[in-house]
């Protein structure tokens, strides 16, 4: 696995009528390979335009990106991305989402499908490779989505708010699942989320970010993460130590959004 690296990166949005859109200031840090680092913070303070950096869908303004030591300058199979809503093919069954990166690097059905019903198994939805898309839950769906993501064997994983449309059981499942796979596969994983408790659950990084422009204004190396592996989630989460991190960052965050409303009716 690659470390990634960022460097003194920048982003401002010019707008269609004139003016701008400072959307990141001076944002840099490394993050070692194997880690899982949460982004959070209130919105508008540039968690997704940061994921969509590292992924190589937007070009910083100023400033550099790294994998290992080379400069991202676009996608790559590298740096896997899963989105909120799957984004799924509907018209192609659940193996055919999975290998449908494989298949577009000219892997041998031979080769690809065993990896895919390996895969499956993993994400827990094994004899559901037939299904279409459509007969699937929220949470298969986003099974689905995270094994078509490991079928590329990226090096890091990139997770945009992925278990933000599920109901509150399904989200607490797929939460130990990430983690599981986070252990599993050594990946790295960069992950949005508004939810300061899976936050602080699943990173052992947490950056709390703040705006106007988005920056990184506090880090926390936490040990929560690596505890969900061979404890209850749920007890931790009740845990004296996991509530005092969770209420200070709460009260950050709901100070920065004061804040953003009085500067907005000022």
């Amino acid at each position: 696995m690659k470390p990634l690296s960022v460097k003194s990166v920048d982003m401002v949005y010019e707008l269609p009528k004139g003016g701008s859109v400072h959307a990141l200031a001076d944002i840099t840090f490394d993050l070692a390979a194997g880690r899982m680092l949460t982004l959070l913070g209130p919105s508008g303070c540039g968690k997704t335009t940061l994921l969509n950096i590292i992924a190589g869908f937007l070009g910083p303004t100023d400033g550099e990106v790294f994998l290992g030591g080379d400069r991202i300058t676009g996608p790559s199979r590298e740096r896997g991305m899963v989105f909120q809503q799957g984004a799924l093919f509907e018209w192609l069954s659940v193996s055919k989402n999975i290998s449908f990166g494989p298949r577009m690097a000219r892997q041998k059905k031979a080769q690809y499908e065993p990896e895919v019903e390996r895969l499956l198994d993993i994400v827990g939805l094994s004899g559901f490779g037939d299904k279409q898309i459509y007969e699937l839950s929220g949470g298969m769906q986003q099974r689905v989505a995270l094994a078509r993501c490991l079928a590329n064997d990226p090096e890091m994983m990139l997770m945009d708010e992925p278990l933000g449309a599920l109901d509150a059981l399904t989200r607490e499942k797929m939460q130990s699942l990430i983690l599981n796979l986070w252990n599993d596969t050594g990946k790295s994983i960069v992950m949005v989320t508004h939810s300061v408790e899976e936050a602080l659950l699943l990173g052992d990084q947490v950056f709390v970010m703040a705006p106007r422009p988005g920056r990184i204004e506090r880090v926390y190396e936490l040990p929560f993460a690596h505890r969900a592996l061979s404890e209850d989630p749920r007890e931790i989460k009740q845990g004296a130590d996991f509530q005092e991190v969770k209420e200070e960052i709460l009260s950050f965050i709901w100070e920065m959004e004061e804040e953003i409303m009085g500067r907005e009716t000022a």
